[in-house]
């Protein structure tokens, strides 16, 4: 039997060649070429932020923002007392702290009590604190607003009250019948922090689930202090 062989001519090759380098520039994953002059985005996290903190003695003072959290976090005992309550575990959208400063710096400051226990009448990190007196305190202290050391009523007239579909991270959230229905009027404050959850000085300070049925029932109104929104 004859065997005829077939020669591919040159130009036969180099077609084949190029049409391979198509295939192979086809199939490579497309990069863009980032020239001396650019830098490639970066992404801001919560870590690379300062907030202003004016404290009470008008001295400002810049403070790193962090999560704020109550994950992991255990009670403290203060004055020799100490909540034997459980930490309701939840932990505050960095995006809603990096969208607000007011707001960051509120919560920079009520972090630091997360755990700290209930005494009625205290207002200071060295007694421990009642509702009113940590809501007055955190406002203090973080330089947002002034409030005085009010109790539950009294920051309720500090405020405008806002609708329910209205209230935003760093309003106040107020209720009655906490302390029983021989107790009229405003009977507990917190701070309201988003996703329908609030921090308040319950036993121990921390946070809390306001459509848990417990607090729909003692649910009062919302209330925003006058202090510019940032």
């Amino acid at each position: 039997m004859n065997h005829s062989t077939i020669r591919e001519s040159p130009s036969t090759r180099i077609l084949g060649m190029i049409l391979a380098l198509v295939i192979l520039a086809l199939t490579l994953p497309i990069s863009s070429a980032i020239t001396e002059d650019e830098e490639p985005e970066r992404i801001i996290t919560i870590d690379d932020v300062l907030v202003c903190l004016d404290g009470t003695d008008g001295e400002g003072e810049l403070v790193q923002l962090h999560t704020v959290t109550s994950v992991g976090r255990e009670n403290v005992k203060v004055n020799g007392v100490k909540s034997k309550n459980e930490l309701l575990e939840y932990t505050i959208p960095d995006e809603l702290l990096l969208a607000d400063a007011n707001f960051a710096a509120l919560m920079m400051e009520a972090d630091k009590y997360i755990g700290y226990p209930f005494v009625y009448g205290a207002s200071n990190p060295k007694e421990g604190f009642d509702c009113s007196g940590f809501v007055s305190w955190v406002f203090i202290h973080s330089g947002v607003y002034n409030t005085g050391r009010r109790g539950a009523t009294g920051l309720h007239t500090l405020c405008d009250e806002v609708d329910p579909e209205d209230i935003r991270p760093g309003d106040l959230v107020f209720f009655h019948g906490t302390m029983g229905k021989e107790v009229k009027g405003i009977t507990h404050v917190g701070i309201y922090v988003g996703n329908h959850m609030m921090i308040h000085a319950g036993d121990p300070v921390g946070f809390a689930d306001l459509e848990d049925e417990k607090w729909q029932g003692w649910l009062d109104c919302y209330g925003r202090l006058p202090f510019e929104e940032d």
